[in-house]
């Protein structure tokens, strides 16, 4: 198994969720408001006052064999071709266990 998390730009969330909808047995996800910075981009006086952007937080555990499905379609409809679009990182789970 595999935990896909995913920082995006909140208006992104709509579009990757419709897309999640078609992949077929969807294992489900967790979205939390985040904020943070990666590399500093600083467009603004505002921007060095205060780094920290509002982002969405995707946690997404998944079988194996749909990480890369997954994994394509955030890519696919988060990408908006600036800076600051968001990361996606794929981590092994050893257990997950149902409550």
């Amino acid at each position: 198994m595999k935990l896909i998390i995913a920082i995006v730009r909140p208006f992104t969330v709509e579009k990757i969720v419709n897309a999640f909808e078609n992949i077929e047995n969807f294992p489900g996800m967790t979205l939390i408001d985040s904020e943070g910075f990666g590399q500093r981009l600083r467009t603004s006086v505002f921007d060095a006052l205060d780094p920290f952007k509002s982002n969405k937080r995707i946690e997404i555990a998944a079988n194996d064999e749909m990480a890369n499905e997954i994994v394509a379609a955030i890519k696919q409809h988060a990408h908006t071709g600036k800076k600051g679009d968001g990361i996606v990182v794929v981590v092994p789970i050893d257990a997950a266990i149902l409550i």
